[in-house]
């Protein structure tokens, strides 16, 4: 009897093994976009992924209910308490866009770009707010407020209605 359930325990083993490994590379394989379309039920029924453009998303021919709207938007970012920090950077996508020579920045931004602040040069603390947008921006929100110590500010990722 003690040898049966020492198989019985030696194949629970393998088994347990064996399913673990299978598990790590089905999920290794998952992150190919086209093995996990034939691997995964869930993601067949999903459907397609949407890629649309600006121009898929105009209105049809005829449609009056819908209105074109620029894809680019006006953010104005601005510096509390100071008149200006020339060594303060706004970077959009990773790239100088500007500096605050000033006591603001207006930037022409368009979706999905990314806004930042560099405050490195600067060993206090420095407070940046959104002093105005325009009205096809849904993100960032007008006042909102960010604080940087010797250090880079992320505003978000521009979204645009």
């Amino acid at each position: 009897m003690r040898n049966f359930f020492e198989k019985v325990e030696r194949s629970l083993i393998r088994v347990i093994v064996i399913a673990l490994v299978a598990l790590v590379v089905v999920q290794g394989v998952m992150t190919n976009d086209q093995a996990r379309f034939y691997l995964s039920w869930s993601e067949r029924m999903e459907g397609q992924a949407l890629n649309l453009e600006e121009e898929e998303l105009a209105a049809a021919p005829g449609d009056a209910s819908q209105v074109a709207v620029s894809p680019q938007a006006l953010l104005t970012l601005g510096i509390k308490d100071f008149n200006s920090l020339p060594k303060a950077k706004v970077l959009v996508n990773g790239k100088e866009y500007g500096f605050f020579n000033g006591a603001q920045v207006e930037l022409k931004v368009n979706p999905q770009d990314v806004v930042e602040i560099d405050s490195t040069a600067y060993n206090f603390p420095v407070e940046y707010q959104v002093i105005s947008r325009s009205p096809n921006l849904a993100y960032p929100r007008q006042g909102q407020a960010y604080t940087a110590n010797q250090s880079m500010v992320m505003v978000g990722k521009i979204i645009v209605k």
